[in-house]
C-alpha cells in the first residue's frame, strides 16, 4: 500500500509539472537586439550588438533612437563574455543579455572599442570586468519580442 501511495504521488507531481509547462501560452521572450555604432566610425568596423529583455533599457534605447545621431548621449556599459552570444556580429565577445545599461558617464578604465576587446578578451573579462565604450551610440533596433 505504501508503494502504491508513492507511485500515485510521483504521478501526480509529473502531471502537475506537465500541466504547468503547457499552461503558458505566451511565446518565449527573445529580447530586443540593439546595434551600436562608434562616433566617427563611418566604416562600420567598430559596430557591435547587444540584447536585452529589460523594459527600462529598451525604452531608453528607443528614446535615443528618436534623436538625431549627433544628439545621442547615452552609451552602453556592462559585463561581457566570450563568444558572440549568437547576436554580436562576428566578434569573439558579447555583452551579457540584459546585464548592461545605458549611461552618460563611466570610469575611463572600461572605455575602449570593439577591436580592443576582441584583441584581448581575457584582459577585459579578468582585469577590467566590464566594457563601456564612451563613443558607442545606439544606432538601430534589430529585433522586437
Amino acid at each position: 500500500m505504501k508503494r502504491l501511495s508513492e507511485i500515485l504521488l510521483t504521478l501526480s507531481c509529473v502531471v502537475l509539472l506537465i500541466a504547468c509547462d503547457e499552461s503558458s501560452d505566451a511565446p518565449p521572450q527573445q529580447g530586443v537586439i540593439f546595434h551600436f555604432q562608434m562616433e566617427g566610425d563611418v566604416s562600420g568596423l567598430q559596430d557591435f550588438r547587444a540584447i536585452t529583455e529589460d523594459p527600462v533599457i529598451i525604452a531608453e534605447a528607443r528614446a535615443e533612437l528618436q534623436l538625431p545621431m549627433g544628439e545621442r548621449r547615452l552609451f552602453i556599459i556592462g559585463d561581457i563574455d566570450r563568444g558572440n552570444g549568437d547576436h554580436n556580429l562576428d566578434w569573439n565577445w558579447h555583452f551579457l543579455p540584459s546585464q548592461w545599461a545605458l549611461v552618460e558617464v563611466a570610469i575611463e578604465l572600461c572605455d575602449g572599442n570593439a577591436v580592443l576587446v576582441s584583441q584581448d578578451v581575457d584582459y577585459w573579462l579578468d582585469t577590467v570586468g566590464q566594457f563601456c565604450p564612451w563613443g558607442a551610440r545606439v544606432s538601430e533596433e534589430i529585433s522586437d519580442p
